[in-house]
Protein backbone atom coordinates (compact mmCIF):
# COMPACT_ATOMS: atom_id res chain seq x y z
CA UNK A 1 0.00 0.00 0.00
CA UNK A 2 3.07 2.16 0.52
CA UNK A 3 5.23 1.57 -2.38
CA UNK A 4 3.92 3.15 -5.83
CA UNK A 5 2.24 0.74 -7.99
CA UNK A 6 4.99 1.45 -10.88
CA UNK A 7 8.22 0.85 -8.58
CA UNK A 8 6.97 -2.75 -7.64
CA UNK A 9 8.54 -4.65 -10.27
CA UNK A 10 11.70 -2.91 -10.06
CA UNK A 11 11.73 -3.42 -6.28
CA UNK A 12 11.09 -7.02 -6.79
CA UNK A 13 13.81 -7.59 -9.15
CA UNK A 14 16.07 -6.19 -6.74
CA UNK A 15 14.90 -8.51 -4.05
CA UNK A 16 15.39 -11.34 -6.24
CA UNK A 17 18.49 -10.28 -7.45
CA UNK A 18 19.92 -10.47 -3.88
CA UNK A 19 19.05 -14.12 -3.33
CA UNK A 20 20.05 -14.67 -6.79
CA UNK A 21 23.47 -13.32 -5.35
CA UNK A 22 23.19 -15.06 -2.35
CA UNK A 23 22.68 -18.43 -3.88
CA UNK A 24 25.35 -17.50 -6.35
CA UNK A 25 28.26 -17.46 -3.87
CA UNK A 26 27.28 -20.54 -2.75
CA UNK A 27 27.87 -22.34 -5.83
CA UNK A 28 31.22 -20.43 -5.97
CA UNK A 29 31.91 -21.63 -2.38
CA UNK A 30 30.85 -25.25 -3.16
CA UNK A 31 34.25 -26.47 -5.12
CA UNK A 32 36.10 -25.59 -2.03
CA UNK A 33 35.01 -28.60 -0.58
CA UNK A 34 36.22 -30.96 -3.32
CA UNK A 35 39.33 -28.95 -3.77
CA UNK A 36 42.00 -31.47 -3.15
CA UNK A 37 40.09 -33.61 -5.93
CA UNK A 38 40.22 -30.39 -8.38
CA UNK A 39 43.92 -29.67 -7.78
CA UNK A 40 44.96 -32.97 -7.94
CA UNK A 41 43.16 -33.49 -11.90
CA UNK A 42 44.60 -29.83 -12.40
CA UNK A 43 41.31 -28.25 -12.89
CA UNK A 44 40.92 -24.80 -14.48
CA UNK A 45 38.97 -23.54 -10.93
CA UNK A 46 39.47 -19.51 -11.69
CA UNK A 47 39.01 -19.97 -15.66
CA UNK A 48 36.41 -22.60 -15.89
CA UNK A 49 34.48 -20.26 -13.26
CA UNK A 50 34.51 -17.05 -15.34
CA UNK A 51 33.82 -19.06 -18.14
CA UNK A 52 30.63 -20.60 -17.54
CA UNK A 53 29.26 -17.60 -15.56
CA UNK A 54 29.84 -15.43 -18.05
CA UNK A 55 27.94 -17.87 -20.46
CA UNK A 56 25.00 -17.99 -17.59
CA UNK A 57 24.98 -14.48 -18.19
CA UNK A 58 25.50 -13.46 -21.54
CA UNK A 59 23.41 -15.71 -23.09
CA UNK A 60 20.05 -14.26 -20.84
CA UNK A 61 21.10 -10.79 -21.78
CA UNK A 62 20.92 -11.43 -25.36
CA UNK A 63 17.43 -13.31 -24.81
CA UNK A 64 15.49 -10.64 -22.45
CA UNK A 65 16.48 -7.66 -24.84
CA UNK A 66 15.57 -9.53 -28.08
CA UNK A 67 12.24 -10.60 -26.36
CA UNK A 68 11.89 -6.79 -24.90
CA UNK A 69 12.47 -5.38 -28.39
CA UNK A 70 10.24 -7.71 -30.42
CA UNK A 71 7.35 -7.07 -27.92
CA UNK A 72 7.13 -3.78 -29.80
CA UNK A 73 7.11 -5.20 -32.62
CA UNK A 74 4.23 -7.67 -31.78
CA UNK A 75 2.40 -5.83 -29.26
CA UNK A 76 2.32 -8.42 -26.82
CA UNK A 77 5.13 -9.68 -24.44
CA UNK A 78 3.71 -12.74 -24.41
CA UNK A 79 3.96 -13.78 -27.94
CA UNK A 80 7.27 -12.28 -27.92
CA UNK A 81 8.54 -14.04 -25.07
CA UNK A 82 7.04 -17.19 -26.71
CA UNK A 83 9.00 -16.57 -29.74
CA UNK A 84 11.79 -15.79 -29.08
CA UNK A 85 12.47 -17.80 -26.13
CA UNK A 86 11.49 -21.08 -28.63
CA UNK A 87 13.65 -19.58 -31.72
CA UNK A 88 16.28 -19.15 -29.55
CA UNK A 89 16.32 -23.18 -27.92
CA UNK A 90 15.67 -24.41 -31.07
CA UNK A 91 18.57 -22.96 -33.18
CA UNK A 92 21.26 -22.72 -29.46
CA UNK A 93 19.94 -26.66 -29.49
CA UNK A 94 20.83 -26.80 -33.56
CA UNK A 95 24.64 -24.92 -32.38
CA UNK A 96 25.34 -26.90 -30.18
CA UNK A 97 24.93 -30.06 -32.12
CA UNK A 98 27.48 -28.49 -34.97
CA UNK A 99 29.70 -27.55 -32.12
CA UNK A 100 31.15 -31.24 -32.50
CA UNK A 101 32.76 -30.60 -35.52
CA UNK A 102 35.05 -28.32 -33.53
CA UNK A 103 35.60 -31.19 -30.41
CA UNK A 104 39.26 -31.94 -31.42
CA UNK A 105 39.82 -27.15 -31.46
CA UNK A 106 37.39 -26.24 -28.90
CA UNK A 107 39.59 -23.23 -28.82
CA UNK A 108 38.65 -22.40 -32.84
CA UNK A 109 35.25 -23.14 -32.15
CA UNK A 110 34.69 -20.66 -29.47
CA UNK A 111 36.65 -17.58 -31.48
CA UNK A 112 34.18 -17.99 -34.23
CA UNK A 113 31.41 -18.02 -31.86
CA UNK A 114 32.05 -15.32 -29.40
CA UNK A 115 32.98 -13.16 -33.21
CA UNK A 116 29.61 -14.27 -34.32
CA UNK A 117 28.04 -13.34 -31.05
CA UNK A 118 29.31 -9.91 -31.16
CA UNK A 119 28.98 -9.21 -34.25
CA UNK A 120 25.17 -9.60 -34.12
CA UNK A 121 25.23 -7.55 -30.71
CA UNK A 122 26.26 -4.72 -32.63
CA UNK A 123 23.94 -5.09 -35.26
CA UNK A 124 21.02 -5.40 -33.04
CA UNK A 125 22.09 -2.17 -30.91
CA UNK A 126 22.44 -0.41 -33.73
CA UNK A 127 19.34 -1.48 -36.64
CA UNK A 128 17.25 -3.73 -34.43
CA UNK A 129 14.86 -0.44 -33.36
CA UNK A 130 14.89 0.92 -37.18
CA UNK A 131 14.50 -2.45 -38.33
CA UNK A 132 11.01 -2.84 -36.07
CA UNK A 133 10.01 0.50 -37.44
CA UNK A 134 9.94 -0.93 -40.84
CA UNK A 135 8.07 -4.14 -40.03
CA UNK A 136 5.60 -2.65 -37.96
CA UNK A 137 2.97 -2.42 -40.66
CA UNK A 138 3.49 -5.97 -41.66
CA UNK A 139 0.96 -8.95 -41.55
CA UNK A 140 1.66 -11.07 -38.05
CA UNK A 141 3.45 -14.00 -39.98
CA UNK A 142 5.72 -11.88 -41.34
CA UNK A 143 6.55 -10.69 -38.31
CA UNK A 144 7.06 -13.98 -37.19
CA UNK A 145 9.19 -14.99 -39.70
CA UNK A 146 11.47 -11.66 -39.54
CA UNK A 147 11.64 -12.97 -36.02
CA UNK A 148 12.85 -16.18 -36.54
CA UNK A 149 15.62 -15.32 -39.00
CA UNK A 150 16.85 -12.40 -37.09
CA UNK A 151 17.40 -14.41 -33.82
CA UNK A 152 18.38 -17.58 -35.62
CA UNK A 153 22.18 -17.24 -36.41
CA UNK A 154 22.95 -15.37 -33.22
CA UNK A 155 21.40 -18.63 -31.97
CA UNK A 156 23.87 -20.60 -33.13
CA UNK A 157 26.59 -19.20 -32.49
CA UNK A 158 25.27 -19.18 -28.52
CA UNK A 159 24.56 -22.62 -28.35
CA UNK A 160 28.23 -23.73 -29.44
CA UNK A 161 29.88 -22.02 -26.43
CA UNK A 162 28.88 -24.60 -24.04
CA UNK A 163 29.37 -27.59 -25.22
CA UNK A 164 32.62 -26.09 -26.85
CA UNK A 165 33.54 -25.07 -22.58
CA UNK A 166 32.43 -29.02 -21.58
CA UNK A 167 34.69 -30.25 -24.64
CA UNK A 168 37.43 -28.04 -23.12
CA UNK A 169 37.62 -30.39 -19.54
CA UNK A 170 39.17 -33.37 -21.02
CA UNK A 171 41.38 -35.22 -18.96
CA UNK A 172 42.47 -33.98 -15.44
CA UNK A 173 39.85 -31.34 -15.69
CA UNK A 174 36.82 -33.33 -15.91
CA UNK A 175 36.47 -33.34 -11.95
CA UNK A 176 35.38 -29.53 -13.09
CA UNK A 177 31.95 -30.96 -15.43
CA UNK A 178 29.40 -30.96 -12.12
CA UNK A 179 30.47 -27.30 -11.14
CA UNK A 180 30.38 -25.82 -14.20
CA UNK A 181 26.83 -27.34 -14.60
CA UNK A 182 26.36 -25.27 -11.32
CA UNK A 183 27.59 -21.71 -11.83
CA UNK A 184 25.90 -21.57 -15.42
CA UNK A 185 22.93 -22.39 -13.68
CA UNK A 186 23.53 -20.31 -11.39
CA UNK A 187 24.55 -17.42 -13.24
CA UNK A 188 21.51 -17.50 -15.73
CA UNK A 189 18.99 -16.84 -12.57
CA UNK A 190 21.27 -14.19 -11.79
CA UNK A 191 21.12 -13.11 -15.22
CA UNK A 192 17.26 -12.48 -15.24
CA UNK A 193 16.74 -9.53 -13.04
CA UNK A 194 20.06 -7.98 -13.20
CA UNK A 195 19.42 -7.46 -16.75
CA UNK A 196 15.77 -6.54 -16.60
CA UNK A 197 17.54 -3.57 -14.05
CA UNK A 198 19.89 -2.71 -15.99
CA UNK A 199 17.65 -2.41 -19.13
CA UNK A 200 15.23 -0.04 -16.81
CA UNK A 201 17.99 1.71 -16.23
CA UNK A 202 20.29 2.19 -18.87
CA UNK A 203 18.49 1.01 -21.66
CA UNK A 204 18.41 -2.46 -23.64
CA UNK A 205 20.91 -1.47 -25.78
CA UNK A 206 23.29 -2.25 -22.27
CA UNK A 207 22.50 -5.29 -22.44
CA UNK A 208 23.53 -6.13 -25.95
CA UNK A 209 26.64 -4.44 -25.06
CA UNK A 210 27.25 -6.29 -21.64
CA UNK A 211 26.77 -9.68 -22.94
CA UNK A 212 29.23 -8.73 -25.59
CA UNK A 213 31.41 -7.87 -23.09
CA UNK A 214 31.37 -11.37 -21.09
CA UNK A 215 31.54 -13.64 -24.37
CA UNK A 216 34.65 -11.46 -24.98
CA UNK A 217 35.83 -12.49 -21.80
CA UNK A 218 34.39 -15.92 -21.94
CA UNK A 219 36.77 -16.79 -24.50
CA UNK A 220 39.89 -15.12 -22.88
CA UNK A 221 38.87 -17.35 -20.02
CA UNK A 222 38.59 -20.47 -21.72
CA UNK A 223 39.78 -23.70 -19.95
CA UNK A 224 42.14 -25.58 -22.01
CA UNK A 225 42.46 -29.47 -22.06
CA UNK A 226 44.78 -30.95 -19.29
CA UNK A 227 46.00 -33.95 -18.56
CA UNK A 228 46.02 -35.04 -14.69
CA UNK A 229 49.26 -34.24 -12.99
CA UNK A 230 51.45 -37.21 -11.65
Amino acid sequence: DVIPHEEVGFLTNIAVLAQAIVMAIVVLLLPLARWRTLRAGNAPILRGAIYFASLGLGFLFVEIALIDKFSHLLNDTVSSFAIVLCGMLICSGLGSAWADRFSSAPRGGVRIAVVCIALFCVVFALVLDPLIGIALPWPKFAQIALILIVIAPVSVALGMMFPLGMASLSGGAAPFVPVAWALNGAFSVIASPLASLLAVMFGYRVLFAVACVVYVLALFAQPTPRTATS
